[in-house]
């Protein structure tokens, strides 16, 4: 086990394909679990204003960098990265690696599909809770004229992607600057910023690559709209009304499929409410977490 800063401790997990996953906690093992996925090229680390805040004076607090990012492993063979079953198995080694029986799981942005292929493969029993923060649920490239869904990816993505996919170093970082920038409606502080920076690099062009575009090609399109409807327990969907990654569009049409959800939109927020809003957003998850713990 590897101390980080401000009692947070780094593991690593061995999934079903033998990548290694890494891990962060902090809090108290007593606590109600909370779970958290990051999204698109970030890092367990994107949440460091919960794993360092009050939340882990009574919660027992969990980040998974997801394979491909942060220092988890990142397989070269796009394939890795192509099975929802695979990533279902990811977030259940962890599940099982720290003996969790019950928790709330929380996915921003593309975490929220990890989140329904968890669903998908391992369904509801130790789910208390289901948190959304600015997700999409859907991979698929086509247009509405070739059947795909409604368009809900804004030009935060549609303009840096392909640039974030290039082998061209500078390329790659000036893209990846200019995606983090449309990540929050005001620039972040410093610290975090340089920070968000330093563990999207650590994410290979080969890996953001192969989670959307190898993805649809070796699985064909993915939609979890019919996976949001056999969810059964509480359900938050947190949006900024200003996310020009994934337009809040996306949870209006995830609230239409959910059978118990409850959808909070930030004001003057961006794509990461947890950053832009720490306070709210924390005293908001601790209310939800506290609910679902009564049910």
């Amino acid at each position: 086990m590897t101390k980080l800063h401000s009692g947070i401790h780094r593991t690593t997990v061995q999934s079903t394909d033998g990548t290694h996953i890494s891990v962060v906690e902090s809090g108290n093992s007593q606590g109600a679990v909370v779970v958290f996925v990051h999204g698109f090229s970030q890092s367990a680390m994107s949440w460091r204003l919960q794993l360092e805040s009050d939340l882990a004076k009574t919660h027992r607090l969990i980040a998974v960098d997801l394979r491909g990012h942060g220092y988890s492993g990142k397989p070269t063979d796009p394939s890795a990265y192509a099975s929802s079953a695979q990533w279902a198995d990811d977030i259940n080694a962890v599940i099982q690696a720290k003996n969790i029986k019950s928790f709330t799981l929380v996915g921003w942005s593309y975490g929220g599909l990890i989140v329904c292929d968890y669903i998908q493969k391992y369904g509801l029993d130790a789910l208390n809770g289901v948190v959304c923060v600015a997700t999409d649920y859907s991979v698929d490239l086509r247009s509405p004229a070739e059947g795909g869904p409604e368009p809900v990816l804004g030009p935060g993505v549609q303009d840096t992607f392909i640039p974030m996919i290039s082998n061209d170093y500078a390329e790659q970082y000036e893209s990846t600057k200019k995606f983090l920038d449309a990540v929050s409606a005001k620039p972040l502080p410093a610290h975090l910023a340089d920070e968000a920076l330093a563990y999207n690099m650590q994410t290979p062009p080969y890996v953001r690559r192969a989670l959307v575009i190898d993805r649809m090609k070796q699985s064909g399109p993915l939609s979890h709209l019919d996976t949001l409807k056999t969810i059964t327990v509480p359900t938050l969907l947190i949006h900024g009304d200003q996310d020009q990654h994934v337009l809040p569009r996306s949870t209006e049409i995830m609230a239409q499929h959910l059978p118990s959800a409850t959808r909070s939109v930030y004001q003057g927020v961006a794509h990461a409410p947890f950053l832009e809003m720490p306070e709210k957003f924390n005293a908001e998850l601790a209310e939800f977490v506290q609910s679902v713990q009564a049910v």
